[in-house]
Formats: C-alpha cells, structure tokens, sequence
C-alpha cells in the first residue's frame, strides 16, 4: 500500500513539473515588436539664428525584458529636399531620452525632421516633423518708404554680381524716367508691402505699349495687390503677385519680357546697407536666371532736395571713385558702350587716386603719383596700372578756362579722366591737341562736397560722361 501511494505521488509530481513548463503553449512565437519613439516640441531653434533643440522619446518595451533592446537613432533635417544636417547615437536600455541640438539653428524657411530608430533585432520605426524658421529682426530697420535712388547707376545688370557691363542707367535716362523714380515702396511693421505708382511710372514694350516710356500702370504691376514681406539680414522677399521693387519684369526665373512667368514671389539678395542721418540706402540684387545679374539701388522716403548749383571749380578734384563714373554711349550720359563697374574701381586705384587742382588764378594741375592707369596706345603690353606716359604724366604747364557751363583745358596733355579722349577723336587715332573743352552738364555743391559731371563728343554720335568728386 505505502508503494502504492508512493508510486502515485510521483507520477502526480511529474505530471505537475510538465504542465508547468509547457503551460499548453510551448508552440506559440514570442512577437518582438518594433520601437517606439515620440517626437516633443521643438523647444528652441524656430527663429532664424536660434540653437535648435527636440527632445525625443523613444522605447522598446518594458524595462528589463530580454527579446531586445534599443540599438541606434538617426536623423536628418531637410529644406526643399536637399541635406541641411544629419547625425545618429547608439542606445542602450529600454527605454532613453534623445536630444538633437544644432547650434546656431538655421536660416529662415520651411524644413522637414525625419528620425528613424532601431533595436537589436533589426526592427524599425519612423517619424517626421515639418516646422518654420522665421526671420530674425536684423539690427537695420527697413520699415518706411523706400524709392529706386534718381542717380546713375541706380538700375545696372551684367553677368556678374554687381557689373554692369551690359547696362546702367544714366542721368538723362534718370530724367526722361522721373515718372518711374516717384514710384515708392512702402514696408510696414506688420509684414504688409505697398507701391504706390500714382497715374504715371515707366513702361516698356512687353507691357503692351508701342515704345518704351510713361503711362498708366499695368496691373499685375500696378500696386493694386496684396503683398506681404519677409526679411533677414541677407534676404528680402516679396509675396505676391505682381509686388516687386526696380524693374517689375526681373524675377528669378528670368525676366518676363524674355519669356519668364509673372512670379507670386521674388527673394533680393541684400547686398548692401548704410544710413547717414535719417537716410537710409539698399542696394538689392538679383540672379534674373542663370547669368544675368541685375541691381537696385533705394533710398529711403524721399531724396530730399536737389543740392545747391555750385560755381567756384577751385580746388582739388578726382574721378569719384563709383561704377558709372566714366561711360560712352550715343548720347550724353549714356552708358550702352561701356561704363565702369564697381570691380574697375578696384582695378584701376591707381587711376582714381590722380588728383586735378583748379587754381584761383586760373592755373591747372595733375598729380599722378608713381602709378596711373596706361592703355596699350600708351605703349604698354596691356591696359594696366604703370608709370605715368607724357604729354600726359602732368608734367606740362597748364591753365584752365570755367564758365558753369563748358570747361577748357589749355596745355598739350592737359586733360581729366581718360587722356585719350579729346575733341574729335581718340588718341592714338588723332593729334594731340593743345586744350580740350569738357560740356559741363551738372556742378553741385552739398555740405561742402563739390561735385562735376562732364560731357565731351569725341566724333558724331559718341559721348563720354565723367564723374568727378572735390576732395
């Protein structure tokens, strides 16, 4: 009997030890589902200049388990599709906070987070999170009314930034377009962009007039939209159909009189600032397509009154060291042949540093220096900066005869700006003459700064313009 029971106890004990291994489930697959991550808010970084900083929460389970553990989070933050950053961290546990920083945040504009996070089984899970990078306030206010400057130079366009060797405005197309300079740009503190055109600005033929002049405003261009603006340090852009500063057909696509489509908005690139007193001035760029580079120059509110006529020349005088300070075209103060870009002003130093003096008693000097710009008529291998060439090395004894309204240099050599262009020619290709007489086509003074525009026609339908600023 006590076998019996003894028999029977163990047969129970292991028919207990059985039923608690199994549990009736052996042939059931554990599920190792993927991790887990919660993108948080962006705490930091959604303003232009901002350290950008996310917080993300990211899990595999229940802390301690052991079918698998967090392994690798990745990153990467994108604007219009292209790479701005990216990184990765290896994890470790269950259960981890990540924290993505970039310092220095980003510029200003839409961008997308995508992060992806892996545990030790190769499992899987994605997110993504769109958010907006405002504009800083940049320290210069652009706020107020803002027109193109009425001088020449203020629209140019070349195949490079800032050139201008395709066109730039002269004075008297600065005239003839009055009714395009009283056009205003207003930029207000609310984002909002006005123009204000009034019954007359400057149209050109692709707008549906028979020739290039003033008339009524053709809308999309006309100022009657609603436009808003948004604006860095660097860039300014204007939303909206039709808003626009400059030349209304110049995108950035192209322009619209060669094909290009009215844009709904248009980004400038800031290419420079400066205020003195109360006047600010902007000059914006533009890549009108690839290649084609344009310029505006404007001034805040209005220009201001016209400075004083001046009359006495005496003192010492230089070409103004400004692209557009000595052109040619065929007519006076026109630039379609060639006018001088900002580079040349670097280029030739040695040229805008000579200095010309008006005597008070009707003497006239030129002051080179050891250096002054040469062209290969002057003997040289190129045009370059060299050792000054007479007649022209200001060496001669000259005199001077002003009137306000031409100006005669008497001596052989005696000249301003370029030595080789006098009354009826260019040298090489003429005599050089015993005086040279300049039209004077403006001499003004404002505080004390004198300055002179000259006209000469070297033959029939030929004109240079020179620039010259009193020391």
């Amino acid at each position: 009997m006590k076998k019996l029971i003894l028999n029977s106890t163990m047969a129970l004990l292991a028919l207990l030890i059985v039923w608690s291994c199994d549990n009736g489930f052996a042939d059931v697959d554990v599920i190792d589902t993927p991790p887990t991550l919660d993108l948080g808010s962006i705490t930091s970084g959604t303003t232009e200049g901002d350290d950008f900083r996310i917080e993300i929460e990211v899990s595999d389970g229940i802390e301690g388990s052991t079918i698998s553990a967090l392994s690798n989070l990745t990153y990467s933050i994108t604007r219009g599709g292209e790479n701005v950053t990216s990184g990765s961290e290896e994890l470790t546990g269950d259960n981890q906070t990540v924290t993505i920083e970039v310092a220095g945040g980003f510029e200003a504009g839409e961008y997308n987070l995508d992060v992806t996070v892996s545990d030790t089984n190769g499992n899987e899970s994605s997110d993504n999170v769109s958010f907006t990078v405002s504009s800083a306030s940049p320290a210069f206010d652009i706020t107020g009314v803002w027109s193109v400057e009425p001088v020449a130079g203020s629209l140019k366009v070349g195949p490079a930034p800032g050139s201008s060797e395709w066109y730039q405005i002269s004075d008297s197309d600065v005239a003839l377009r009055d009714c395009f300079y009283d056009d205003t740009y207003t930029f207000n503190p609310d984002g909002s962009f006005e123009i204000e055109m009034g019954e007359s600005t400057w149209l050109e033929t692709w707008q549906g007039v028979d020739a290039d002049r003033c008339g009524t405003p053709v809308a999309p261009f006309d100022g009657s939209g609603t436009y808003t603006y948004t604006y860095t340090s660097t860039e300014l852009t204007l939303i909206g159909e039709g808003a626009h500063v400059g030349l209304p057909k110049v995108n950035n696509e192209g322009e619209i009189s060669q094909g290009a489509a009215i844009a709904d908005q248009i980004t400038y690139t800031i290419a420079e600032q400066s205020q003195d007193g109360d006047t600010r001035r902007m000059t914006l760029r533009i890549e009108a397509g690839d290649g084609v580079w344009w310029d505006f120059l404007l001034i805040s509110g209005e220009a201001g009154e016209d400075p004083e006529p001046a009359s006495d020349i005496a003192g010492d005088w230089q070409m103004e060291p400004v692209a557009g300070a000595f052109s040619v075209g065929p007519n006076p103060g026109s630039t379609e042949f060639f006018s001088n870009s900002a580079e040349d002003v670097e280029t030739r130093a040695c040229f805008f540093d000579d200095i010309y003096t008006f005597g008070a008693d009707g003497s006239f000097s030129i002051e080179m220096g050891e250096q002054t710009w040469l062209e290969t008529w002057q003997g040289v291998g190129a045009d370059t900066c060299g050792t000054p060439v007479a007649p022209h090395d200001g060496s001669g004894d000259y005199s001077f005869e002003f009137d306000g309204e031409t100006l005669r240099l008497i001596g052989e050599g005696a000249h301003v700006a370029l030595p080789k262009v006098v009354n009826g020619g260019e040298l090489p290709n003429v005599d050089v003459p015993d005086d040279v007489t300049y039209q004077v086509a403006s001499f003004t003074d404002e505080d004390g700064v004198k300055r002179l525009t000259l006209h000469i026609e070297i033959q029939d339908g030929i004109w240079w313009t020179f620039k010259l600023i009193s020391n």
